[in-house]
């Protein structure tokens, strides 16, 4: 995002916290807040749409910018040139509303929705702009100073990642298409083999899911995607629309399930776990900043709560920011199931397990299907074949694409950066909790040593590997030596879960950790092992439609180039791949089919068909 327009170019004051907490506890909390909440939620609206961007930044910049800034503030602006600066964004919107939910009260002076000329909702228009002052601290500037040293880049690099991961997280959120057709064949897996994911007293997901909660999982899911699609429609709506008539980002509880079978246990249990009363807000964001996480990164109560009442009376509710509520519908919904199942309670740890082979099982489906089992170039969770170390059955690559001379190994890691590691502003604290879940303690340490057991430079301690058939009792389709003799390149690949892993600085940092593990190897001399490249589940999801037109190395090699490195993300690369090879982008039909069966279903909830 380009630099905010601050309040310090515009008046060469530099404000303090203290002054802006001085400003902010002036303010009616309630009033202000909704209002904040409205202009919030049209940012998010229209966060891809720079045409109506625009016009938004111009109705918010008439109605709270006093006299004094209005032309400076529109000549910083720029909003008819082609690099236009916000004024008005999503991040200074939500350290707002935290602020007010923190500082001020009902008893508040000023209240910005009153009628009248000037006053309140130019005081609230200087807020916004020293708040833009304030989006980073002076510790996180001096961390980025160059302090000399032979490690200070990759310090900076690093530092970088740990700034920049919490803004990259917020101004992408995941395809709405993808996430829920992904989140609902979750659930399907879990549902297909009953047998084995068990919860407490034999209970599947599901059962165990509305014990605990009064509404089942899919429904849960179904009901959060109709409430998404009211929402959307919002965005149809041009921007003079809403900004006449904000009552539109309001809705009845009542009416949005109203024509639907669904119980008021269901509609009650369903909006307990996405709707905030203010006071549940205020505890949620109490709770956030008792916490080590930096309160410039953490919005963590927003998004557990992407809808709050607007009346004491709970009937109605607004929508605080469209892209959380999508991202409830993709990791969301994870952590929904996880915050569902009490602290102590065996099932929460049963289901962290067996969540890492549902997002296995999810991505070896997708290949298998695009790899068909004639096409002998696809091996899913594939098992060593001599047994190691008294173990009968240890684990070689989650996921292998044979391309003949070279050779795609993949690992899934389907876990999450804790919040305080992912909000914390601590470099020191992320990596480990990189290393921990995804790096050097679980998918590179996996890697190299597959690779260095397949390639050893020694014969005698090489191994081949070999596909279990679904009854873990006989294995079936098996890499052997003379299929590792053809192979003189290696690709190395970990596909995530968690899409903020999509910066590019991540990926930067876990392919120096690997080039350090595969050094150490003792490898064939005829044998290259690539780079160690990062992809997110929705990476690959984008990625899958072209692999019967291109293949899958060449785009890995490009990826790979240095020149990409570290502000580059897997997309962006592959985009700009597609078009100078003069391919249109084409979408994933599995995901788009699994949406409009999905989108039907709902349908068959609706009490009047027609």
């Amino acid at each position: 995002m380009p630099t905010p327009v601050s309040y310090s170019e515009l008046t060469g004051v530099t404000p303090s916290n203290d002054s802006l907490r001085e400003v902010v506890a002036s303010f009616k909390r309630s009033s202000t807040f909704f209002l904040l909440a409205a202009f919030n939620m049209m940012l998010s609206l229209y966060e891809g749409d720079s045409e109506k961007h625009k016009h938004l930044q111009g109705f918010l910049i008439r109605n709270l910018i006093k006299d004094e800034l209005f032309q400076p503030v529109h000549h910083a602006a720029a909003l008819d040139s082609g690099q236009p600066r916000p004024v008005f964004h999503r991040r200074q919107m939500l350290m707002l509303m935290k602020q007010l939910l923190l500082e001020a009260s009902d008893t508040g002076s000023n209240d910005p929705n009153e009628e009248g000329e000037g006053g309140a909702k130019y005081l609230l228009g200087d807020a916004c702009l020293m708040l833009n002052d304030l989006l980073f601290t002076p510790e996180q500037a001096e961390r980025l100073k160059d302090k000399g040293g032979a490690g200070e880049r990759e310090r900076i690099h690093d530092e970088l990642m740990t700034q920049w991961l919490p803004q990259f997280e917020l101004e992408n959120p995941p395809d709405e298409g993808l996430a829920v057709a992904r989140s609902d064949e979750y659930v399907n897996l879990f549902e297909k083999d009953h047998s084995r994911f068990r919860f407490a007293n034999g209970q599947s997901l599901d059962e165990r899911f509305k014990q605990l909660t009064g509404i089942g999982l899919r429904r849960y899911l179904w009901l959060l995607l109709g409430t998404y699609a009211l929402c959307l429609e919002l965005r149809d709506l041009t921007h003079n629309d809403l900004n006449q008539n904000m009552a539109r980002l309001n809705f009845g509880k009542a009416q949005v399930f109203s024509k639907m079978d669904v119980t008021q246990e269901e509609s009650r249990a369903f909006f307990e776990r996405i709707v905030a009363d203010l006071s549940g807000l205020v505890e949620a964001v109490e709770r956030d900043a008792s916490t080590s996480r930096m309160p410039q990164f953490d919005f963590t109560a927003f998004r557990s709560y992407p809808l709050v009442h607007n009346s004491d009376q709970k009937q109605n509710y607004t929508c605080i920011d469209f892209s959380f509520l999508v991202e409830k519908m993709g990791a969301g919904v994870y952590h929904t199931i996880l915050g569902s199942l009490p602290q102590g309670d065996p099932d929460r740890s049963r289901f962290q397990i067996y969540w890492g082979e549902i997002f296995e099982r999810y991505i070896n489906e997708r290949l298998r299907e695009t790899f068909p089992p004639l096409s002998q170039r696809f091996y899913r969770s594939t098992y060593f074949d001599r047994p190691w170390a008294k173990k009968k059955e240890e684990e070689a690559f989650d996921g292998v694409l044979d391309y003949g001379d070279a050779l795609v190994v993949l690992e899934y890691k389907g876990g999450y950066l804790s919040l305080d590691a992912r909000y914390g502003g601590r470099a020191e604290k992320l990596l480990a909790d990189i290393a921990l879940k995804i790096g050097e303690g679980k998918g590179i340490k996996q890697l190299a040593r597959g690779i260095e057991r397949l390639f050893n430079a020694d014969a005698s301690a090489r191994d081949t590997f070999s596909e279990l058939d679904e009854t873990h009792s006989s294995r079936v389709n098996q890499f052997r030596n003379e299929d590792a003799r053809r192979v003189k390149k290696v690709y190395p690949v970990i596909v995530v879960q968690d899409l903020a892993l999509a910066l590019g600085f991540a990926n930067r940092r876990l392919k120096l950790q690997f080039a350090d593990k595969i050094a150490e190897c003792n490898l064939r001399p005829d044998v290259s092992v690539r780079p160690l490249l990062l992809l997110t589940v929705e990476d690959l999801e984008v990625l899958m439609p072209h692999l019967g037109e291109i293949t899958l190395t060449d785009v890995l090699d490009e990826y790979a180039r240095e020149v990409h490195e570290p502000l580059s993300t897997f997309h962006g690369i592959f985009q700009a791949y597609l078009r100078r090879h003069g391919i249109e982008p084409r979408p994933n039909e599995w995901s788009k089919k699994r949406f409009e069966e999905i989108a039907n279903a709902i349908k068959e909830l609706f009490i009047d068909k027609s």
